[in-house]
C-alpha cells in the first residue's frame, strides 16, 4: 500500500510539472549526470539563420562526454578546427572569420560517437545587441499591451530584408550568471511573416544599417517591459564603484543581466543600443542614473572583452506622468523632473564610445510608449553609421553652444545646426524660457535668425538675463531641426535645483 501511494505522489507531480510552464512541481534529482554521458551540444545562442560577426572570431562552444574530441567545419575557412572537452564536458573552438558575405554559410560540429549538428543559412555582417525595457521591446505589430508602431500594417508588409536576422530570448531572471540560454528563443529571418514579432527600434535600426551599408545585421532584444537599469547591470559593476552597492540589493539588480546577457558574452559582436529609463525617472539624486548606466557599460564592455564596443542610447521622449490628472486634461506644463533625468542621460555621454538619439520632436505627452519608433531607430543607425562605420553622415541636431546676452536678448549659438528650421516650416514652438537673478523662468519669444536663436524676454522682465533653457519640461514636443531633419537637443545653462 506504501509503494502505491509513493508511486501515486510521483505521478501526479509530474502531470503538475508538465503543466506549469516554469515547471515550479519538478522531480527530484537523484544525482548529476557524469561528464561521460554529456550530451553532445551547440550552445542554443548559435543556430542555423544567425548572423555572425564579421572581421572578428567566432567562438564556437557546447558540451560533450569528457575528453572526447570536436571537429569543426566553417563553410568559409578551408581548415577544419578542433577541440577536446574538459573534464566537464565543456568544449569551445574559435574559427577566423573575414568580410561580410551574404551567401548562405554552414557550421557542422562532429564528435566520436555523436550525431553531428549542422547550422545552416548562416550570413556573415554585423551582430548588435538590443537592450533595455518596453520603448525596446515594443514591437512592429499591434501586439498587447502596444498598439503598433506608426502606420505597423503597411511597414509589416514591405519588411523584406532576408539579410536583417533577429533573435529574441525569453524573459529571464537568473540569480546568478548563466552561460546558455535558459528558455528557447530562435533566430529568425526578416520578412513579412515574421517581422510584426520584432522590436520596432530594432528592426528600424537595423533595417537602415542593412540598406545604407549593404552589410548583413544580426540583432539580438534582449529587453523586458518595466525594468531598471541596476536589473541588467553585471555584479562586478557594482562592486567596483561602491557609491552603487546600495542599487545591487533592489529592483532585480543584475538577474536579467544574468539570465539574458551572460549567455551572449561569448559571441563576437559590434557593438550595444539602449532604450531604457521610464523605471529610473525617479531616482533620488537624478545623477545616479548617470552613474547606474555608465557603470552598466564598463561592465558589459568588459564582459564582452572586446574593446570600447560602441554604446548608442536613446534619450527619453516628452511625457506627462500627470497628464490626466490635470483639469484640463494635459499635465502641469512647468514640470521638469523628467527633464533633468533627460540630463542625466546626456551625463552619460562621458562615456567613451557612446551617443545619444534625441526623441523630442516624436513623443506623445500622453503615451509613455510613443508609435513613432522610426526616427528613434534610424537616429540610432545614424550614429552608428558616423561613429562606427565611419559614414559621412549627420548624426546630430542641434546643439547648444554658446550665448551672448544684451539686458533682455539673448543670442544663441548652435553646433550642428545649418540650416536651422522647423518641421515643415511650421511656427517654431516657443519652449525656451529665460530667468533674471531671482531664478524665476518666464517663457521667452524665440525667432530663427540666421542659424541662431535669438530670445526676447517678455515686458516686465528684470534684466540681465542671466540663464537660458530650452525643452527643459517634462513633455514639450518640439519642432526645432537642422538640414537633417534631426531635432535640437534640450539644455540649460544653469544648474539650479529649481
Amino acid at each position: 500500500m506504501r509503494l502505491k501511494l509513493t508511486l501515486a505522489i510521483i505521478t501526479l507531480l509530474f502531470v503538475l510539472g508538465s503543466c506549469k510552464k516554469d515547471n515550479h512541481f519538478p522531480l527530484p534529482v537523484i544525482n548529476n549526470p557524469p561528464p561521460s554521458s554529456v550530451s553532445f551540444t551547440i550552445a542554443n545562442t548559435l543556430q542555423s539563420n544567425m548572423v555572425i560577426q564579421r572581421n572578428k572570431p567566432l567562438t564556437v562552444w557546447g558540451t560533450a562526454k569528457a575528453a572526447s574530441s570536436i571537429t569543426i567545419n566553417a563553410s568559409w575557412f578551408s581548415n577544419s578546427v578542433t577541440t577536446t572537452a574538459n573534464t566537464s564536458g565543456v568544449w569551445t573552438a574559435n574559427i577566423n572569420v573575414g568580410s561580410a558575405n551574404t551567401s548562405a554559410q554552414t557550421i557542422t560540429a562532429s564528435a566520436s560517437g555523436s550525431k553531428s549538428i549542422s547550422l545552416k543559412n548562416i550570413l556573415i555582417g554585423d551582430v548588435w545587441i538590443c537592450s533595455g525595457q518596453s520603448n525596446m521591446v515594443m514591437q512592429v505589430d499591434s501586439i498587447a499591451p502596444f498598439q503598433g508602431v506608426t502606420n505597423y500594417k503597411s511597414e509589416i508588409a514591405a519588411a523584406n530584408y532576408p539579410n536583417i536576422r533577429v533573435l529574441t530570448p525569453q524573459t529571464d531572471y537568473e540569480t546568478n550568471p548563466v552561460d546558455t540560454l535558459s528558455h528557447p528563443a530562435f533566430w529568425t529571418v526578416c520578412s513579412p511573416q515574421t517581422a510584426g514579432d520584432i522590436s520596432g527600434v530594432a528592426y528600424y535600426f537595423a533595417r537602415k544599417l542593412n540598406t545604407d551599408l549593404n552589410v548583413p545585421i544580426g540583432i539580438i532584444v534582449s529587453a523586458v517591459d518595466g525594468t531598471s537599469c541596476e536589473a541588467w547591470t553585471n555584479e562586478a559593476a557594482f562592486q567596483a564603484n561602491p557609491y552603487l552597492v546600495s542599487y545591487a540589493g533592489i529592483n532585480n539588480a543584475t538577474q536579467l543581466y544574468n539570465g539574458m546577457i551572460s549567455p551572449l558574452k561569448d559571441l563576437s559582436i559590434t557593438g550595444f543600443i539602449w532604450y531604457q529609463g521610464e523605471n529610473n525617472k525617479t531616482n533620488n539624486p537624478v545623477s545616479d542614473y548617470t552613474k547606474l548606466n555608465s557603470a552598466l557599460i564598463v561592465g558589459w564592455r568588459a564582459i564582452f572583452n572586446q574593446g570600447n564596443l560602441p554604446f548608442y542610447l536613446v534619450q527619453m521622449p516628452p511625457f506627462a506622468q500627470d497628464y490626466f490628472t490635470t483639469t484640463p486634461v494635459g499635465g502641469d506644463p512647468t514640470k521638469d523632473s523628467y527633464a533633468k533625468f533627460r540630463e542625466a542621460q546626456a551625463n552619460v555621454l562621458n562615456v567613451l564610445n557612446t551617443g545619444m538619439a534625441i526623441t523630442m520632436d516624436v513623443g506623445d505627452p500622453a503615451n509613455q510608449h510613443p508609435p513613432d519608433k522610426k526616427p528613434v531607430g534610424e537616429r540610432l543607425a545614424l550614429l552608428a553609421e558616423k561613429n562606427t562605420y565611419n559614414q559621412n553622415v549627420q548624426c546630430y541636431g542641434p546643439q547648444f553652444s554658446s550665448y551672448s546676452i544684451n539686458n533682455t536678448t539673448a543670442t544663441i549659438s548652435l553646433k550642428n545646426g545649418p540650416g536651422l528650421n522647423t518641421i515643415n516650416n511650421q511656427p517654431l514652438k516657443q519652449y525656451f524660457f529665460v530667468a533674471d537673478s531671482d531664478q524665476n523662468f518666464v517663457k521667452a519669444n524665440a525667432q530663427i535668425v540666421n542659424d541662431q536663436i535669438v530670445l526676447t524676454a517678455p515686458a516686465g522682465f528684470t534684466a540681465p538675463i542671466v540663464a537660458i533653457r530650452y525643452a527643459f519640461t517634462d513633455a514639450p514636443v518640439t519642432n526645432l531641426q537642422n538640414s537633417a531633419g534631426l531635432p535640437m537637443e534640450p539644455f540649460r545653462t544653469d544648474n539650479w535645483s529649481n
